[in-house]
Formats: C-alpha cells, structure tokens, sequence
C-alpha cells in the first residue's frame, strides 16, 4: 500500500481568493464593496491562480527535495532534548581512614535501565538527611477549639504571643508553602541516620568546610529549558548556633555563603550550593530544650518526635524575603542531572580526500550544542565547526553539516566547504547523546551509579521533565504553512507577531505587534499613529509567581530585532520593546464554607487572582494572557474570587498601586479602575486575604504606609503543643 504524502498547503483557488478578499478589506477598507467586472476580480483571481500553482508544484516534491527546501527555508529539524531533574547521593557512611566518600565529579553517569543521565555539578555525599518544619500559625478560632486562648499564653509567657505549632512537611508529598509560616522561614534540621549516631562526632569533624549541596525544585515548574530566562530572586540560608550554652533563647543565625544556586532561588529544578563553617563547634544543637520553650521568638522549633538522641546535628533557616516562598521539593546530597550520555575522544573514519564525505557517530540524538568535531593536519587536531548549509563556506572553511536526529556528519565538497584530507583522523572530542521524551521519569526511575561504591546510595525523588524527542520531517512541514503565509517577510502587524513567536533564536511565549507606536526617548516622548513605525512588544515563557511577572531580557530584545530587522520592508522603523508594568496588590476579606479548609481555599484564590492577572496564556481573561492595556477593575477581582470552591462569601475587595516615579503605595478606591496605557500590562506584587466580614488589612510592603500609627509590643512566636500527640 502506498504511503499517504502529506500536502504542505491545502489551500485550493476559492480558498485563496476569499484570503485574498478579507486581506483587502482589512487593508483597503474603501475597497470593501467591490462591483462586478472590476479589475479587482481581475486581479485577485490572477494572483490566486499563480499562487495555487505555486502550492501544487510545492506539493509534488519528494521527500528528499522537502528536507532540502526546509534547510533552504532555514527551518532544520529541530533535535531532541534531554529531560531535568535532581537526584540525591547519599553516602551510607565513612568509609575505613573515618572520612566521607570522595568527591562526585561533574558529568559522572547515572542510568534508569537504558536512558542515560550525568550530573551538571559536583557533589560531595554526606550521610546526612533532612527533616522540614514550619512554624504554622493558630488563627483565634483553631485556638479557641483546642480551649486556648490567647490571654492564657500571655500569662503563661509574659509576652504578646502569637500562637503557632511545629509542623512536619515531607518533601514530595507535601507542597512545601510558606504561607500559614508565621516567620516565614522553613526551619531545616540536618540529621543522622540511627546508625551512624555513634559516630556523630567524627562526621562533624568531616562535615566542616564542605560544600553542601541542597536540591530544590518549585511546586510548578517549566518542562526543557523554558525556565533559562527567569529572573533570580535571593534566598537567604542561615545556620542557628547558640553563642551561651547556658541561655538556650538567644540564639543566633550565621549566613552561610552560597557557593551557586542553579535552581535561581527555587524559581526551576535546580541545586543551591552553601558553605558550612570551617569551625566543626557551630554544627551542634543545645541538649534538654524545654519543649515549652523550643521554637519561642526566633529560636528552632521542636524537633519531630522520631528523631532518636543524638540524630539532629544542626538546625538550617531558609528565607525569601521578597516573596513568600512556595516549592515542591527540597532535598540534601543533591546534584543536578540531565538526561543525555557523554562521550569523549571518539574515533570516527579517515579522510578520503573525497568530496560530500559522510561520517556517522556511534549514537543518535545528538546534543547539537555540545558536539566538538576535529581533523588531524600536520600532526595536531584542528577543531571543525557546525553550519547549517555549506551555502556560504569557502574552500578552506572548516566547516561541517549535522543530522543531529541520526548522528550524521556530512562534509564540504571541496569548493563549499573544506574536504578531510585522505588519511586525515576524523574524531569527536566529545559530544553529548540521547535525551528525548523517554528520558522524562517518575520518581524512584534513577537507581544506577556508573561507578559503583558500597558507601553511595543514590535516592531519586522528584519527576525529571522536559524531555522531547526529535521533530520528524511530517512535524515540520506542520510549520510550513504558516512560514509560506508570510513568506518570511513582515508586512502586516500579524507578520510580526508570528515571526516573532516563530524565531528559532531565544523562546517568545507572547508577541504584538502595534503599528504607529514610536517609544521616543522616554514615556513623554511616545507617539502614536506614526507612518512606517511598528513596535513588537515580547514576553518570554514563564510560570505564574506573585511579583516576578515574566519579562524579557536585553539578550531576547536584541535577539529578535536582528531577526526581524532582515525580513522588514525597506523604509520600516522597527522597535523591539518590553511592555511596562504597573505593580498593583490586592487584599480580600471573605468567608468559606468550611473552617477548616481556610488555608486551602485561601491559596486557591490566590491563585486564581494571579491566572485571571497573569499576562500569558492560557491564563489570563480569555485565554490568551492579560491584554495590553487592558483597565483592572475591582468587581472583576471580586469574581473571581467568588468563583473559588469553598467560598462562601466575598466580603471586602480593595486594590493598591504603585506610582512608577515616587515609588509610593496608593488605593485605588471602588467605584473607579485602575487605568493602563496602551503598553502597560499589571503585575500583581501580593494577595492579602482574611476570613471574617472586615475590611480587609492591606497586604504588609506593598501599600500605603499609615502616618502616626502606633507601635505597639511585636507579637514573638510561642509554640502550643497539644496534649496529645
């Protein structure tokens, strides 16, 4: 039976004419009533014709033409990518000098049956293991239940306490969220596991001055490598010691340096890199704390109640000051692994001096940004470098073509492209290999050390994602209708956009286009409704986060205006632009069906405030990301707070803005809405919510400050155990 061939455009004559039609209406709008026997219809039907013509030959090409007419249109296949993830190597102990296990080199080989991975770091295996703790806050009401109140605890500690209650997280299981966290900190203690407690001492000793590795990963993440172009935010990493034995209270934080953070602060999988102190006497806990007392003011809270004596060596602090800090996954002996093999100094053929030599690699699925190619002359190896056609090469360029999806190298012929002289050793230096969609795993997939150790264990928790396999030719002639509409040149306002959406450079998630737009030097010089002047406003991929609104480096902007700049028409003034954002909060007083769900439902509406706000799809009003624009009005917010499961009733809505030049909070009061430009999008910086039928309180930095307000004591954080547990 022969194999269907697919048509690269479908489009027959009607079809064409009536595009034809609407493109004239839209851009000769006095052309719109057209009368028969107008050489108009003379016209459209003229250039229909040719052009239905030109799609039936398009079709007609055989399967090798099609490959060489995507690399003429400069659209290769794109190759496969590997997965990410984090993995954790834990050592079992020390080995027979009482030292911990050597270094774990970079690239060193993990497997999951036949998929291949290596790590992107070093790491140095502790036996160590973790346990995370919140101090979660006790609302009024929680205390009342439990028959607390809170003049008891002020007469039981002498402070104005705020009531809270150690809670165990599990990473993995639990979304690890600092929300209910009264001192928004997750207090961290480092243990032993109970075998290893005898020699506690000795592991305190080898534990002092490393480099500890802490994996992280955000409770939403980005698959492949989407998540390159998000901003860093700072964590802060802070190790508790107690300078007086004797005054269990007055502890003290010590900032731990951090090394690297390739996870930019929990913003994608990644691993935070700190340093322990050269001096093993600050990695100790106090003995017989008080439970009373464990967690009072800032001290750590209760360690869980499992822990054998002699397990907790240290207690660590995790802070983000700019943020309430949400992840997924948080781990010890982490290191960071990619879902591609390595190989290095690879012998591949000789020479033969003659012309279109064809070399094939051991593997498929070649990493094409990590392949170094080298031919020996005179003795020494000469690096030869990767192009996309030999359409530009010279005799004597080094250059040579890559199937990345096959593992094919192709060579010049002499006159495009240099030829490998006879006898010449071709080799790869080294190249990465594999990937692909089976390369993304579920937890407990990575269990093999390439380098087996009995004092290495490895300990995969957390799904590695973003693994695609590479496009076929049917895939990318999917792309070939759309690139023939424009015929990679921009024209109208939609050309633009969809170029760059479609640039094969740096990742675009959101393009308009908006014709007339001058930006001037500032935004007092902006000017509309100017001839031959288009701006592009771009937003690169990013996931939903309260305050980092996805925004698009200087490296995209450049990136995408060489890229359109040689496919405008000549007397076009483009701009490349990022659209401005107006900082807004929002804080809501509402009532839930079920008490005690309140946390629940309290970031449910969170989270539905930011989709309904977020700029890209397919969140936002419609699916599509917030228009530019586009006025936030308060009943809007009201909504969709409304349309969370569990609420009951939305008592209080108020919504806060920033002055762009003062810096200085401002409301803005309910019966109006908050107004934007033409090029301004809102980024919602904070969400307060609180249960009862008050107004509610404005969110704490981010709205107006209230002149003359009393102090008053600070509450400190008091621990209510329960009388069971």
């Amino acid at each position: 039976m022969p194999f269907p061939i697919p048509n690269l455009d479908d489009r027959r004559f009607d079809d064409l004419v009536a595009e034809l039609r609407g493109r004239l209406s839209r851009q000769l709008p006095e052309l719109t009533v057209v009368a028969p026997g107008d050489p108009v219809n003379a016209l459209v039907d003229l250039f229909a014709w040719l052009i239905e013509t030109v799609l039936y030959r398009a079709n007609q090409i055989p399967e090798r033409q099609r490959l060489a007419f995507l690399n003429l249109l400069q659209l290769p296949l794109r190759s496969a990518k590997p997965a990410r993830g984090i993995v954790a190597i834990d050592a079992l102990g020390l080995d027979g000098q009482g030292a911990l296990p050597p270094l774990l080199a970079k690239e060193s080989l993990l497997k999951a049956g036949q998929v291949n991975f290596t790590t992107q770091g070093e790491l140095k295996p502790t036996p160590l293991e973790l346990r995370v703790l919140i101090k979660k806050t006790l609302d009024p009401v929680t205390l009342t239940a439990e028959g607390i109140s809170l003049s008891q605890l002020r007469e039981q500690y002498g402070v104005e306490p705020a009531a809270f209650r150690p809670t165990s997280l599990v990473p993995g299981k639990d979304p690890l969220d600092l929300a209910p966290a009264f001192d928004k900190a997750f207090h961290l203690a480092v243990c032993l596991p109970e075998k290893s407690v005898k020699s506690a001492a000795r592991i305190r000793k080898q534990l002092a001055g490393i480099i500890l590795n802490l994996g992280l990963a955000p409770e939403t993440e980005l698959d492949g490598e989407l998540a390159a172009e998000l901003q860093p935010r700072q964590l802060h990493w802070d190790l508790a010691w107690w300078p007086d034995k004797e005054r269990p209270l007055d502890v003290e934080y010590l900032p731990l340096e951090q090394v690297e953070d390739s996870s930019k602060g929990g913003r994608q999988v990644g691993v935070a890199r700190l340093r322990l102190p050269r001096e093993a006497d600050f990695l100790s806990v106090l003995d017989g704390i008080d439970p009373q007392y464990a967690g009072y003011g800032d001290t750590p809270p209760e360690a869980p109640a499992d822990l054998k004596p002699g397990q907790l060596l240290f207690w660590l602090r995790l802070r983000c000051p700019s943020e309430t800090l949400s992840l997924g996954y948080l781990a010890v002996n982490a290191v960071e692994v990619l879902g591609q093999g390595v190989a290095r100094d690879v012998m591949l053929a000789l020479g033969t001096g003659r012309p279109d030599q064809v070399v094939k690699l051991p593997d498929g699925d070649i990493d094409p940004n990590a392949i170094a190619i080298e031919v020996s002359e005179r003795s020494q190896f000469e690096p030869w470098l990767p192009v996309d056609h030999f359409a530009s090469s010279g005799p004597a360029d080094r250059h040579y073509r890559l199937d990345a999806s096959s593992g094919t190298l192709r060579f010049g012929d002499g006159v495009r492209g240099k030829q490998p002289p006879a006898d010449a050793r071709i080799r790869a230096a080294a190249y990465r290999y594999g990937g692909g969609s089976r390369s993304n795993l579920e937890p407990g997939a990575i269990k093999d050390l390439s380098s087996p150790s009995s004092l290495l264990k490895v300990r995969h928790e957390w799904p590695t994602r973003g693994g695609v396999d590479a496009e076929s030719l049917t895939q990318a002639e999917r792309r070939i209708p759309a690139f023939l509409t424009h015929r990679d040149r921009a024209v109208t306002a939609e050309d633009f956009a969809t170029l760059a959406l479609d640039n094969p450079i740096n990742p675009v998630a959101r393009a308009e286009a908006i014709v007339g737009f001058s930006p001037g030097a500032n935004l007092r010089a902006v000017r509309r409704n100017q001839a031959g002047v288009i701006s592009v406003f771009l937003l690169p991929p990013g996931p939903p986060a309260l305050g980092h609104f996805p925004r698009p480096t200087k490296r995209l902007l450049r990136d995408v205006f060489d890229y359109l700049k040689t496919r405008i028409l000549v007397g076009t003034e483009l701009y490349v632009l990022s659209p401005q954002y107006q900082p807004i909060s929002v804080a809501i007083s509402l009532e839930v069906v079920d008490p005690a769900t309140t946390q629940q439902v309290f970031r449910e509406v969170e989270q539905a405030i930011l989709s309904y706000l977020w700029p890209l799809g397919p969140l936002g009003p419609r699916g599509e990301g917030w228009p530019l624009g586009r006025s936030v009005e308060i009943n809007e917010l009201r909504t969709q707070a409304g349309r969370v499961d569990g609420v009951e009733a939305v008592n209080g809505v108020r919504l806060f803005t920033q002055n762009l030049s003062s810096k200085v909070w401002l409301e803005v009061q309910e019966s109006q809405k908050l107004r934007l430009a033409d090029y301004q999008l809102p980024e919602l910086m904070a969400v307060a919510l609180q249960s009862g039928e008050a107004m509610p309180a404005p969110p704490r930095g981010f709205a107006p400050a209230r002149p003359g307000a009393p102090a008053g004591p600070q509450p400190i954080p008091v621990p209510v155990i329960p009388d069971l547990c």
